[in-house]
């Protein structure tokens, strides 16, 4: 299937750029096989940009930014939209009151709901997790042996060391040459029992790996069935997982609405993606019952949350919408990876594998 004319033109308007030396021999133009009812290029320049283009049906698209490979994937990294998102979608995703609140012991979210209620507003895209090598996880003690296990997946992965009551954990490191060691070490509380651990690999820099998030066998044990609890108290338990948030893209106003069962509502205006939290004050005389957000100026109506009468804290995540006047189809490219075979470029849109091929 041919791209439409329009879609043709938007691609070839995007500017060529200098050549640079190419290792990989990937360069070149790419067309879509094996999608059904879709048609898709895909432009490999030598300098480490890429231009896009896509139709499905009377939807389209055009994509432009950076590609680079990573253990035999092709990472595409689309450049940031340069205009305020048009449409936004919304989950309430999390409620807390100010008993939970004081039980995770969050001094700074309690002393903050103690006399608000708070909506925290949460861009909720992170890139998918690049290929990983496989990462030696280093365990030093107070005393006796070292102690290593292997981490070869980059999805979330729970990792489970035995325990001895005998000594002390005292530092964790990672490294992905197991001739040379761990690259970073960390110290950690010798009352932890279990760890959460965030990664991130990006374009031209190290593996690098957060402070371990340290809980005693008390807080680890809390939510956990009884055979859990068992593993864990024989083991000291790790949680790896690719951290690597993205900066939000600018918005439009969205006006906020505030609710209450007594018919009054309050309005606020959000107008910076930057933002993170809004506020309004809290009063015995009244129970919040909405939270409404409306982007100014569209058509939409109002989109309501109803929140429980307890309810002190609402986590609201948080999108761009895709905007079919805009190129919706865009966001097919937003960080996506290839598989490099011989004679394709594998993908999958969403209705089975299929290949850009190079022509």
């Amino acid at each position: 299937m041919e791209l439409k004319i329009l879609l043709m033109a938007a691609f070839l308007s995007f500017p060529f750029t200098e050549a640079y030396a190419d290792v990989r021999t990937l360069d070149g133009h790419y067309y879509l096989q094996g999608a059904m009812e879709m048609g898709a290029e895909l432009l490999l320049r030598k300098d480490g940009t890429f231009s896009a283009g896509i139709a499905y049906g009377s939807a389209g698209g055009v994509a432009k930014g950076n590609w680079y490979v990573e253990e035999n994937t092709l990472m595409l990294e689309q450049d940031p939209a340069t205009q305020p998102a048009k449409k936004l979608s919304y989950n309430l995703s999390r409620e807390r009151t100010l008993v939970e609140l004081k039980e995770y012991a969050d001094n700074e979210k309690n002393e903050l709901a103690k006399e608000s209620y708070v909506l925290e507003l949460r861009y909720d895209r992170q890139p998918p997790p690049p290929p990983l090598k496989p990462v030696t996880v280093y365990f030093e003690f107070n005393s006796g042996p070292p102690g290593q296990l292997l981490l070869s997946s980059n999805q979330q992965t729970d990792l489970w060391l035995p325990y001895d009551p005998k000594r002390t954990l005292k530092k964790i490191g990672f490294g992905t040459d197991h001739n040379h060691g761990a690259d970073q070490w960390f110290d950690v509380s010798p009352d932890s029992r279990a760890f959460n651990i965030g990664w991130k690999k990006r374009k031209n820099q190290p593996l690098t790996f957060e402070q371990p998030t340290g809980f005693d066998l008390a807080t680890t044990s809390r939510y956990l069935s009884q055979e859990e609890q068992q593993r864990v108290a024989h083991n000291y338990w790790l949680t790896l997982y690719h951290f690597d948030p993205i900066s939000p893209p600018a918005i439009q106003p969205v006006d906020v609405y505030w609710q209450f069962e007594d018919g009054s509502t309050l309005k606020q205006v959000w107008a910076d993606s930057q933002q993170t939290k809004l506020t309004q004050p809290f009063s015995p005389n009244r129970t919040l019952e909405k939270i409404g957000l409306h982007t100014q100026n569209s058509p939409d109506d109002i989109e309501w949350f109803t929140v429980m009468p307890e309810t002190r804290w609402a986590t609201l995540d948080w999108q761009t919408y895709p905007d079919p006047a805009n190129g919706d189809l865009s966001v097919l490219f937003n960080d996506l990876q290839l598989a490099i075979e011989p004679d394709c470029l594998a993908v999958n849109f969403g209705n089975g594998k299929a290949c850009f091929r190079r022509k």
